[in-house]
């Protein structure tokens, strides 16, 4: 089973926005891979074009004498797993006065909270959004996942995000246009055999 621990963190942590911080760099290191003999060794930095973690170099070093790296073993290296799960354990948030908390902490938060209008819902969801952005997760499927709703739902509160002006660095122009359309396509009416002048049900 590979093991992941994390060294050098780099001091200076990036505001990312929304209350949310990550380290400036880190290294994962990562043990036990299987198919790997020895030690992964992935330099992480917060990529400021990318505006996300990212890998900056790879490096194994092998176990000992006898062992030997070689193309097969340097494709078995999971980078990403490296970075997400890495990052995932660097990201903190802070929310008013109070003090950041690392993510699983912040969920535990967000989970507990049942008092949210939909308003409050869709700020959180860009919240979510911004962090699984940060750490290289699927944003939507996060939102999804830690919101209890549909990916459909997330995305229409995306939409509504960029809309309102909150996740416009977050959210491209094309790809809130695409949001939109999708968000239009969910809910227009569904035809009934017959064709045009058949009844239709508003969903």
């Amino acid at each position: 089973m590979a093991e992941l621990d994390i060294e050098i963190v780099n001091r200076e942590r990036i505001d990312v926005g929304d209350g949310i911080t990550i380290p400036k760099a880190w290294d994962a290191v990562v043990t036990g891979e299987p198919g790997i003999p020895g030690t992964v060794r992935v330099k992480v930095v917060h990529d400021p074009v990318l505006k996300r973690a990212a890998a900056a170099s790879v490096h194994i070093d092998r176990d000992g004498e006898g062992e030997e790296i070689t193309t097969p073993a340097m494709r078995e290296v999971r980078v990403q797993w490296a970075v997400q799960s890495s990052a995932v354990r660097l990201v903190k948030i802070a929310r008013g006065c109070a003090e950041p908390t690392f993510l699983t902490a912040y969920l535990d938060g967000v989970h507990a909270r049942t008092d949210r209008t939909f308003d409050d819902t869709v700020r959180e969801a860009v919240v979510l959004y911004r962090i699984a952005a940060t750490v290289n997760l699927a944003p939507l499927k996060f939102v999804s996942d830690e919101l209890g709703v549909s990916v459909s739902t997330a995305t229409r509160m995306m939409a509504r995000a960029r809309g309102a002006g909150l996740a416009v660095d977050l959210i491209t122009r094309e790809t809130y246009n695409r949001l939109r359309a999708e968000d239009e396509r969910i809910s227009r009416p569904i035809q009934m055999p017959g064709g045009p002048q058949g009844p239709s049900i508003g969903l």
